[in-house]
């Protein structure tokens, strides 16, 4: 299984899971970290980094955030880079449950599944 870390402005990363939990009718195992408005950005950082270890299952983790450029999103990257972790941004619930009844996957393969889980949720009709 892929681990999966989500990394959000506060309070949206805990409501996404939350959804989830309901929809699917079960605990989901993740890890969601919340960067608050003013935050010192060593220490979200540090939380970060740490944050991965604690999520990492034992196929990897794959991280979601919800903006890309924004500060979760850019310290996300950093934590990510050096241990070769997919990032992706824009996440939406269609992403978050496409992601979760998809984790059997490797991480790489999860990150396109989250791309495309998160596009499909998307309609102008």
């Amino acid at each position: 299984m892929t681990g999966i870390v989500l990394v959000t402005h506060s309070g949206l990363g805990e409501s996404l899971r939350h959804q989830a939990e309901v929809i699917l009718g079960k605990m989901v195992p993740m890890t969601t970290v919340s960067i608050s408005y003013g935050a010192d950005p060593d220490l979200a950082l540090d939380e970060l980094i740490a944050s991965l270890g604690m999520g990492q299952d034992s196929g990897g983790v794959v991280v979601l955030t919800d903006l890309p450029g924004a500060t979760p999103h850019n310290l996300a990257q950093k934590a990510a880079e050096a241990r070769g972790v997919p990032v992706i941004s824009g996440v939406n619930l269609p992403m978050l449950l496409k992601v979760i009844n998809h984790a059997d996957k490797p991480p790489n393969e999860l990150a396109a599944v989250a791309s495309l889980g998160g596009h499909q949720g998307i309609l102008n009709s």
